[in-house]
Parts: C-alpha cells; sequence; structure tokens
C-alpha cells in the first residue's frame, strides 16, 4: 500500500491522489488503507518514513560529513529515486509539512555532522542548513532532470558512472568549501 502511495504521490502530486486511488493502486479496499495507514497525511508521512532509514542508516554509520554525503546521496540516487521525487513534487505542489508532519533524521544528522566538520577544522559555515538544503536541492533536482538534462547537455554518450562521479565531486566540493564564497 505505502509502495503504491509513495508512486502516486511521486507522479500526481498529494493533492491529486486520493485514498481510494491509493487503494485501487494497491488493490485492496479503501477501508483496508484507513484501517492500516490512516489518512492521506498519515499515508504520506509513513511513505516518506519508509525512505528515511536507509538513507539515515548511511549517515549514522559515517563519522564525516565526507563520508556521510557520498554515502547518503549514493543511496537516494541508486535506489530512492521516487522519493526524492515526491519530496520534489511535495515542494512544486507546497504541501503543508505541518498537516505532514515529516520527520527528516538524515537530514538533521548531516546538519550535525557538518557543524561538527567545520568545528574541527575551524572553518567558518555561518548555517549548516544552508548547505545541507543545497546538497539536498542538487540531488533532487538531478534526479527529477536527469534524462532532459543528459540530452539537453548533450550527455548521451557518457558513462553514467562517469557522470555520477562527477555529481560526487560536485557535492564534496560543497562540502569541502565550507562557506560560500564571498563570507
Amino acid at each position: 500500500m505505502l509502495a503504491a502511495a509513495q508512486h502516486l504521490f511521486a507522479e500526481r502530486g498529494f493533492h491529486a491522489v486520493s485514498v481510494r486511488d491509493i487503494a485501487a493502486a494497491a488493490g485492496v479496499s479503501h477501508a483496508l488503507v484507513h484501517r492500516y495507514l490512516g489518512g492521506k497525511e498519515a499515508i504520506l508521512a509513513a511513505a516518506m518514513r519508509r525512505n528515511t532509514q536507509p538513507v539515515l542508516d548511511k549517515a549514522a554509520a559515517a563519522a564525516s560529513s565526507s563520508e556521510a554525503v557520498p554515502a547518503m546521496f549514493r543511496e537516494l540516487l541508486t535506489s530512492r529515486r521516487e522519493y526524492l521525487k515526491l519530496l520534489a513534487r511535495m515542494g512544486l505542489d507546497r504541501v503543508d509539512l505541518e498537516a505532514v508532519g515529516p520527520e527528516f533524521p538524515a537530514y538533521v544528522r548531516l546538519i550535525e555532522l557538518l557543524k561538527a566538520d567545520a568545528a574541527q577544522s575551524g572553518r567558518e559555515l555561518p548555517d549548516p542548513r544552508v548547505l545541507a538544503a543545497s546538497l539536498t536541492a542538487l540531488v533532487i533536482g538531478w534526479a527529477v532532470t536527469e534524462d532532459w538534462l543528459i540530452q539537453a547537455s548533450e550527455l548521451d554518450d557518457v558513462d553514467p558512472q562517469a557522470i555520477e562521479a562527477s555529481l560526487g565531486i560536485i557535492l564534496q566540493s560543497m562540502v569541502d568549501s565550507g562557506s560560500p564564497p564571498g563570507t
């Protein structure tokens, strides 16, 4: 049921999907969906939680942001693309996060690591939330526009692993820079 909900929310958006739509896609009655998952907001929050733990596991195992960022974003780009599409759709559709009540523990862990790394290295990091949000935005944006970007940039002949490696370098350079240009 959650897989069906996630797919529909990612494809059509939260506001355009009903519990009946989710039930039909899952091949169950809408009463069953309500009984086990609740209303639409609870279903969306549950769909998000099911994707959070694997990314959090990657972040929790890392001792630094330099370890966490590639591991987290590799997990997202290789195994959680539909989740990234769901996040993008939520942003575009302006889903009220307070109504849904999602938690982002992997994001919180990333911020903790960025703070710790900046303190340890003596770098200025005005607000690590901005860097964490920027890293996340880059990965979400790449995931939802990759096919179009590859075609528009005439990268069709480039090995996908080379593209992934380049993206990793960009993400790592964002982390390593510590502070935005001009600060």
